[in-house]
């Protein structure tokens, strides 16, 4: 339960301290005291978004802090959340500082905000008057449904599935769109990757190719020299007869170091160029070139010198890189193929689960909604409703939601003979406020949550069915703290704790401050909730006999 409450500077709040008893707690007061403002503080505490406009004064921090007591199995659950051990207490502070930023602690650890929203819900719910509307979605009314029935773990392991889905299928969708799209370039991807391999690329042919051509392309002048050469060097008293005439010279005289190292030298340059004649005898033998390899080489180089350039790389090496990575990319397109084959394999696998899953919720469903009806018709007729009709219509979908595979509307007739109808075309504002308290109290009774605040519920309502409403939130505090600000004096009169809400005008400034009421006190405020201020005695007399009723 709700045990402590502590504001400070906080829009005009400047100082709150509030200990909260047991049972169910009214809370009234003027219009504008600064009830609402309570309310978005407690929101604040427990999660919701705030920024530095709330500061009272600008030049001081905002701490909002709340302690929830007697958490009971709740405990284990938040120990779940938070993955350290809890006490039979939790204290929840979030702070705003004058620069915008908030802070937030768990037990005066810092915490992430997302914790504060995984906690919350299970300490308080908050229900106010615009929270109305939720009976008027689908999604609302699934969640009411479910926790009637017991059903939560199971929705939530089936949304699990769905949201698991949900994301497979966008993967899946991701995936779609990038092969699509690369599909437009996929075929020319592989014509030149083909393109390449077929070229049979080799890294020092160009080079070759480009040698060997340019030799066979000065071959007749290549023939001519080499020719030439070689008639001056071993033809008819060519550089060969001279060397051996010079060498014969010098054979008989070689009695001086000077001339026999000249005989020696002679000898070795008369090799040397007897090799260089052999040498321009083979080269006679390549320049005798086959027209039809010819033909094959310049094709050859022809066709490397084309891809150079299309390719626009300045080396074969450059072309089997390319090549490579052509072909790594094509093997990512058949890799992004098996994995999207696997993708769906794994969707349709959770597709079947979401079925069964949606099956079994659905039945609890249909099996429970009859009880739940009669509770709500029953406790409908305590308000005053004594015609009215309610009715949980499920019916089959055919694709998986969020919920399951059920749609579903809640019907309502409130006059004799009229026929049932979608709440949001049938019931009037009075009657979604009676209709909102019965699901909710219901509900309440089936959960574990500590503490509820129904924030001005009672709209529409007075009199007779407002001392109903006031009953029906008296037995849920018989299991539950129940908070209630309320402007009906029948609905106050049936709270064990009254407390005050107004303003203090001191100076500049006006400030919200809440008081407990004694006995006397709270007889006074009822009565000029039902007369005015100052009330009259008939008034008076009205408020002690409403109390009396308790």
């Amino acid at each position: 339960m709700l045990k402590k409450m502590s504001i400070r500077n906080y829009v005009i709040i400047d100082q709150l301290d509030i200990e909260w008893p047991d049972g169910l707690i009214a809370i009234t007061g003027e219009t504008g005291a600064g009830k609402s403002i309570m309310i978005g503080a407690l929101q604040f505490v427990l999660g919701a978004r705030a920024d530095g406009r709330v500061l009272r004064n600008p030049e001081e921090k905002c701490i909002v802090e709340v302690s929830f007591e007697k958490l009971g199995p709740l405990a284990q659950e938040i120990e779940k959340i938070l993955e350290e051990p809890v006490s039979d207490q939790v204290i929840l502070r979030r702070e705003i500082l004058p620069s915008g930023k908030s802070r937030t602690f768990i037990n005066d650890s810092p915490a992430l905000v997302q914790s504060l929203n995984q906690i919350s819900p299970l300490l308080i719910g908050i229900h106010q008057q615009f929270d109305q509307l939720d009976l008027l979605d689908d999604s609302k009314q699934f969640e009411f449904l479910d926790h009637y029935c017991g059903n939560r773990t199971k929705v939530e392991e089936y949304r699990n599935t769905f949201r698991s889905r949900q994301s497979l299928s966008r993967k899946i969708q991701d995936l779609e769109d990038q092969i699509s799209k690369s599909e437009a370039e996929q075929d020319f991807i592989r014509f030149q990757c083909q393109e390449l391999e077929q070229a049979s690329l080799s890294g020092n042919e160009y080079r070759s190719l480009e040698e060997e051509l340019n030799l066979a392309s000065q071959s007749e002048i290549i023939l001519q020299n080499t020719e030439n050469i070689q008639h001056l060097i071993d033809g008819d008293k060519g550089i060969l007869d001279q060397l051996l005439n010079c060498a014969q010279l010098l054979r008989n005289i070689r009695i001086d170091p000077f001339l026999d190292e000249s005989y020696e030298k002679i000898q070795d340059i008369r090799e040397e160029f007897k090799v260089m004649a052999s040498g321009l005898e083979r080269l006679k033998d390549k320049m005798d070139f086959d027209p039809d390899r010819l033909k094959s080489m310049q094709e050859r180089y022809d066709l490397l010198s084309k891809l150079l350039k299309k390719y626009r790389v300045t080396g074969i090496d450059d072309l089997i890189q390319m090549r490579d990575e052509l072909a790594g990319r094509i093997g990512s397109m058949d890799q992004f193929r098996e994995e999207l084959i696997k993708l769906k394999e794994e969707e349709q696998k959770l597709n079947q689960l979401l079925k069964i899953q949606a099956s079994e919720i659905s039945a609890i469903r249909k099996k429970m909604s009859p009880q739940l009806q009669e509770e709500i018709i029953a406790l409908l007729k305590q308000l005053g409703m004594e015609y009215s009709r309610f009715e949980v219509e499920l019916k089959p979908d055919t694709i998986p939601g969020p919920y399951g595979m059920d749609k579903i509307e809640f019907l309502f007739s409130s006059n004799k003979g009229s026929e049932l109808k979608a709440i949001k075309n049938q019931a009037s504002g009075g009657e979604i406020s009676r209709l909102n308290l019965v699901i909710k109290s219901i509900i309440a009774s089936r959960t574990l949550l500590p503490t509820l605040i129904f924030d001005e519920i009672d709209s529409g309502v007075s009199g007779q069915i407002a001392l109903q409403m006031g009953r029906i939130l008296k037995e849920i505090s018989d299991h539950h703290q129940v908070i209630t600000i309320t402007h009906s004096a029948q609905i106050a009169s049936r709270a064990q704790h009254h407390f005050y809400v107004y303003k203090d005008s001191r100076g500049d400034h006006t400030l919200t401050r809440l008081r407990p009421l004694d006995p006397q006190e709270r007889i006074s405020e009822i009565a000029k909730m039902l007369s005015g201020d100052p009330p009259t005695e008939t008034a008076m007399n009205n408020a002690k006999e409403l109390i009396s009723l308790n």
